[in-house]
């Protein structure tokens, strides 16, 4: 492939890459009052459940609280239709270090209208 043509490919390639990291972009969020169709998430039944597994994030920082969260059995991988409705606690992770992060743990109401909890590192945004 001569020098122009390959040029030309990876201009075209880049465009595409970007136009689809920016959709994949816009779509790294949750926005309160907004379906989910068919989300894959961590799942809680109850506010209790949370509660206990934000302050172990607090208290003993991620790895205690992702082991918390995996071996609560209120809790589960799980894929769901879902609206969420509330912030409701908010864990930040390397709080001013490199690769600070945050854990929202948000109050949801799920297809069947049930309310349940999500714990998720993405944004929750209002509209």
């Amino acid at each position: 492939m001569s020098g122009r043509a390959w040029i030309k490919q990876a201009c075209v390639l880049s465009v595409f890459g970007l136009s689809w990291a920016t959709a994949a972009a816009d779509d790294w969020h949750y926005t309160i009052d907004q379906p989910r169709q068919e989300q894959q998430a961590n799942f809680c039944a109850g506010k209790q459940d949370i509660e206990e597994i934000a302050g172990i994030f607090t208290r003993y920082g991620a790895r205690a609280g992702y082991a918390a969260l995996s071996g609560s059995p209120n809790c589960k991988v799980a894929v769901k239709t879902f609206t969420p409705r509330e912030v409701l606690i908010t864990v930040t992770i390397s709080k001013d270090k490199p690769g600070e992060y945050r854990i929202r743990f948000v109050e949801i109401e799920s297809g069947r209208g049930e309310t349940m909890y999500l714990v998720t590192t993405r944004d929750v945004v209002a509209e």
